[in-house]
């Protein structure tokens, strides 16, 4: 049962979800509602608010902002998604996100507090913090990372954080710039540490965790995204580069080609191109999600074992390499 074009048109604008009071001045009554409740071609997402079925999403940040957009419906005056929520507008990386309440932020409440399915951030909201995503009033991408770096876990806002500087949603100058005006707020002292660390060169939520291992375990930090040559020209654009130890770092095993027939990377190619960095005088370790997650010793050990294969090697230095243009 498709919906009668007056109500089809307002659940277009609003973004797939119209209320109980639209659907009655569209012509529905109490009982025709409720039978297309029952049936299941219309979806309760909180007290009178719906969306067909057909519009609900599979993906878990899509129906987590579809109840954003049910949240809306119902709250009185200007508020920007914020949060996790916000991050999920983004499309940021989010590591084991919670899209369990709709975030959003405003000032002059008094408190922060959570009611229902939504939690309502008291805070302050300059308009140089502020952005619209299609219909949509946000917190910007720089505000967002300093939230979500206040509330959540180290890693978990490292991720985001470099997901956005990497989507270039930000540069790490506004980001700095957001940090120094919630510089006294709670949690800023840990949002410190991740905008003191962050990269804009990490190209997933895995080389980001790469990173915090290596930091914790005492692995001398790596330039990021470096393009290595042979005579022969382009070999691959590496994940971690650790200049002056002749060593390449892959995350999860998968160098990234960007030369001719990129889109055609069987294993034995990786292979052929791990062969060739050894050949060039490089020596190359691989780390995994789970290991850089839980900051194992093997990261340490694979990382230090190249380092000693490499200052060992009689095999001549003839590679070039270049690094990534800077990012502010």
């Amino acid at each position: 049962m498709t919906l009668a074009p007056r109500l089809a048109a307002l659940a277009a604008v609003q973004g797939g979800v119209f209320t109980t009071a639209q659907a009655l001045a569209a012509g529905y009554n109490d009982d025709e509602i409720g039978r297309r409740r029952r049936s299941g071609a219309w979806v309760r997402l909180r007290r009178g608010v719906y969306a067909e079925r057909c519009v609900i999403p599979d993906d878990e940040a899509a129906r987590h902002l579809l109840q954003l957009r049910a949240a809306l419906l119902t709250l009185i005056g200007p508020v920007a998604a914020s949060h996790v929520t916000a991050g999920a507008m983004y499309r940021l990386a989010l590591l084991d996100p919670d899209f369990s309440l709709v975030h959003i932020t405003r000032e002059g409440r008094g408190s922060s507090r959570t009611e229902g399915d939504v939690r309502h951030h008291d805070a302050s909201l300059p308009p140089a913090h502020l952005t619209t995503i299609g219909d949509v009033l946000a917190t910007s991408a720089a505000r967002t990372a300093v939230d979500l770096a206040r509330v959540s876990t180290y890693e978990a806002a490292l991720v985001a954080t470099e997901s956005a500087l990497n989507k270039e949603l930000m540069t790490l100058r506004e980001l700095r710039e957001v940090m120094a005006y919630c510089n006294d707020w709670p949690g800023a002292r840990d949002a410190g540490r991740v905008v003191a660390f962050a990269s804009p060169y990490s190209e997933s939520a895995g080389e980001t965790l790469g990173r915090i291992a290596f930091d914790e375990l005492g692995v001398p930090p790596p330039k990021q995204q470096v393009l290595i040559y042979d005579r022969y020209g382009l070999i691959a654009r590496c994940d971690y580069f650790f200049e002056g130890r002749h060593t390449v770092g892959e995350f999860d095993g998968k160098l990234k080609y960007v030369g001719e027939n990129a889109e055609d990377d069987p294993l034995y190619k990786e292979k052929q191109r791990e062969d060739r960095l050894r050949e060039a005088g490089l020596e190359v370790f691989r780390i995994g999600y789970a290991e850089s997650l839980g900051k194992k010793p093997s990261v340490r050990r694979k990382a230090f074992g190249a380092f000693e294969r490499a200052e060992g090697s009689s095999r001549q230095r003839s590679y070039r390499y270049e690094l990534p243009p800077p990012r502010e």
